[in-house]
């Protein structure tokens, strides 16, 4: 059972990694969750910043929630690999709803990631 989770969790960083090129991250080869926390912070302050409009600042919002899920998957390592798979999972969401934000695209409410 435990291999499963495991290649689940490298496919999650993976599709991670390439989510946050479409928000201006540099390619990963092979990404760590702490590099996708600290790269989705970065942008999440630079769109936060950014003077281009409401969508923009949403997005920055959702960038944030990502790396703070990922700041938790990060944090609980040595854990039970599911309970990983779940934060990697609320920021895999968090970033779809940043998507889908910047491209005008409605999709219900993404759940804020509570502070760990």
């Amino acid at each position: 059972m435990s291999t499963w989770w495991e290649t689940r969790r490298s496919v999650r960083l993976a599709e991670l990694a390439y989510a946050l090129e479409f928000f201006g991250a540099d390619p990963v080869e092979d990404p760590g969750v702490g590099e996708l926390a600290r790269a989705a912070q970065a942008l999440a302050g630079e769109y936060r910043t950014s003077d281009r409009g409401q969508a923009i600042h949403r997005a920055g919002d959702l960038l944030d929630q990502a790396a703070t899920a990922l700041h938790a998957a990060d944090r609980l390592r040595g854990t039970p690999i599911p309970v990983v798979n779940h934060h990697l999972s609320r920021a895999a969401t968090a970033l779809a709803h940043a998507h889908a934000c910047l491209h005008g695209r409605a999709l219900p409410p993404a759940e804020p990631v509570p502070p760990a």
